[in-house]
């Protein structure tokens, strides 16, 4: 059985900086995961290769409510000591819903030398990527997260919220996922994920720089297969992220790389490796 907390259709997700929270956004983004399954056994052993691309994006349909979406495509790669599997296709579509409880950028009356941001709302991830798993079949991946997508409508509960004093920030998110069983009966563990990133901006000329510093931690419960609790599944992960974005009027350019600092995934069996993930939005 797979762990719930690989970065495939159930992975949670890394939002990174996103530029002026007044404005609305489109843009494309690339992210890459790699894992290692049982590392020690030359048998056993097996690494998983997510390659996801999207469309994203982010508008104010009325003002303090903010609606993002995100549009993946995937291509994947499963190596075992036997052989080579492959797929690709669209993943989970998520919709995501935030009220703009605090904006001292938007409230020019309360603005000051610290400005803060504070949104909180949810949404839905929708089945739309494929989910076929058989454990039985020895022609399918023998992988419940080596799959498009998770098969099951998930709900999302989250909360941003951003610090200014001066060129310096703060930047954290906390979200939580609750995941529903899907046609073939099995059912992801819940996730408990948020991010603390730390920046600072450089101006020059029209572009500015904001380097970051911070942390990704993630947690899963244990999956579900006919209602009956997979120990196997589930973990935690906790990742260094580093990062620099590059923003003006019109655009923002960003890259950011993460390294595990601590996991337990699986019960030890599956080990994350480094993850990267690169951004280009338009400002409108």
């Amino acid at each position: 059985m797979a762990c719930d907390i690989c970065g495939c259709a159930n992975s949670g997700s890394y939002f990174g900086l996103l530029p002026q929270s007044n404005k609305s956004l489109i843009g494309v983004r690339y992210q890459r995961l790699n894992f290692v399954t049982h590392p020690d056994s030359k048998v056993l052993r097996t690494q998983e290769h997510f390659n996801l691309g999207e469309v994203y994006a982010r508008f104010f349909p009325i003002k303090r409510v903010q609606v993002m979406a995100f549009v993946p495509y995937r291509v994947d790669r499963q190596v075992t000591s036997a052989d080579v599997k492959k797929q690709n296709g669209l993943g989970d579509i998520t919709v995501l819903a935030n009220y703009n409880i605090l904006n001292t950028l938007m409230d020019k009356e309360s603005s000051g030398a610290i400005t803060h941001t504070l949104m909180v709302g949810g949404g839905i991830k929708l089945p739309t990527g494929k989910f076929k798993f058989d454990e039985n079949n020895t022609l399918e991946v023998a992988n419940a997260n080596f799959q498009l997508g998770t098969g099951s409508t998930d709900f999302i509960l989250n909360a941003f919220y951003t610090v200014n004093l001066n060129q310096w920030g703060l930047a954290t998110n906390v979200s939580r996922k609750f995941n529903t069983t899907n046609s073939q009966n099995y059912k992801f563990g819940d996730q408990l994920f948020g991010t603390i990133d730390l920046y600072r901006s450089f101006k020059i000329g029209a572009i500015s720089i904001t380097p970051s510093v911070g942390v990704y931690a993630e947690n899963a419960e244990h999956g579900k297969k006919d209602g009956e609790i997979l120990e196997i599944t589930g973990g935690r992960l906790l990742n260094g992220t580093a990062g620099v974005t590059f923003f003006s009027n019109r655009w923002t350019l960003g890259v950011n790389g993460q390294k595990p600092l601590a996991q337990k995934s699986s019960s030890g069996h599956v080990i994350a490796k480094e993850r990267v993930l690169v951004q280009l939005g338009f400002l409108f």
